[in-house]
């Protein structure tokens, strides 16, 4: 992406999400209860489109929203884990983003509601991410894609780890934006990009593993996937901006992939802030990547037979 021409409304586009992320996140000192609201306030002030359906329903007793846009196929769906840093982050304020994947896609959208830290500590956001796979393996067989950003894409890989390890059923395919994946946060890019990134930091991602893993081992891959073996999963398709400080965890995902003979492609974004696939409705590199993940969607689930 980083060749692609730059535009008055990408540099417009940029500047207004930056501004948004900055108001929600500030220094990270703010209360998690104002975080959270403030968080879900930015994502639902995006609007939502004209031709989105959205119900309620429970998967495996975990609530969650289906959220369709247009004329969709029932026979596949798409799961999104929503960012958050796993002590934010709902299904409500994730509307947007799934109807913008939906219309991509042409499938329903699953934004489950799995339990946040630090009232559920680590491992539940883990096992509520595998009680979904179950249900999703159930309903669609082998037709449906496992996908979240930031802490969404962090739980996404660690949840196809642990269902690999258990011999349950994998996703057609995986999509991680901007994943939050390696709680030490060793990465260069910390350091490289701490005064472009808004939105996370060194020391905020130190103060969300105290809240979500309470003491556990930050090393333990089903909580910092860069730390595991990534071998015998299936496509995975990861986005990262080439100036947040998460680059490195995606990097290391897909390198070790690639290492381990797992299928990945990793797509570098330029010009655009932490998980800016929030802001499709603003950012045309947003709705660039949104089309993308549906391509991507469309051809895991090309040779999958409707169940």
């Amino acid at each position: 992406m980083a060749d692609e021409q730059w535009s008055d409304a990408d540099a417009d586009a940029l500047e207004h999400a930056e501004r948004e992320l900055e108001r929600v996140f500030g220094d990270g000192r703010r209360p998690l209860a104002a975080m959270r609201q403030a968080l879900d306030d930015m994502m639902i002030s995006q609007g939502l489109p004209d031709d989105i359906a959205i119900a309620e329903l429970t998967v495996g007793g975990i609530p969650a929203l289906r959220v369709s846009a247009g004329v969709v196929d029932d026979t596949a769906t798409v799961i999104w884990f929503h960012g958050g840093g796993y002590v934010m982050g709902s299904a409500h304020g994730y509307r947007g983003v799934a109807a913008a994947v939906s219309a991509a896609a042409g499938h329903p959208v699953v934004v489950p509601d799995y339990r946040r830290a630090p009232e559920n500590p680590f491992p539940a956001a883990l096992l509520d991410a595998r009680t979904v796979m179950s249900w999703a393996a159930e309903t669609f067989g082998d037709r449906w894609v496992l996908a979240g950003d930031s802490a969404g894409g962090g739980l996404t890989i660690a949840a196809m780890i642990s269902a690999r390890d258990e011999g349950a059923q994998l996703p057609a395919g995986a999509v991680l934006v901007s994943p939050l994946a390696d709680f030490t946060a060793s990465g260069d890019s910390f350091d490289v990009h701490d005064e472009t990134d808004v939105a996370i930091s060194r020391r905020s991602v130190r103060s969300l593993a105290a809240a979500y893993l309470g003491g556990h081992d930050p090393r333990d891959p089903l909580a910092s996937p860069v730390f595991g073996t990534l071998d015998r999963l299936p496509p995975t398709f990861i986005l990262a901006s080439d100036r947040e400080v998460l680059l490195d965890d995606a990097k290391a995902l897909h390198h070790g992939m690639q290492r381990d003979g797992s299928p990945s492609s990793l797509a570098v974004y330029a010009g655009v802030c932490h998980a800016w696939t929030m802001f499709a409705s603003t950012m045309p590199r947003a709705r660039r990547a949104v089309a993308e993940i549906g391509d991507f969607v469309g051809q895991v689930l090309a040779d999958r037979s409707p169940v």
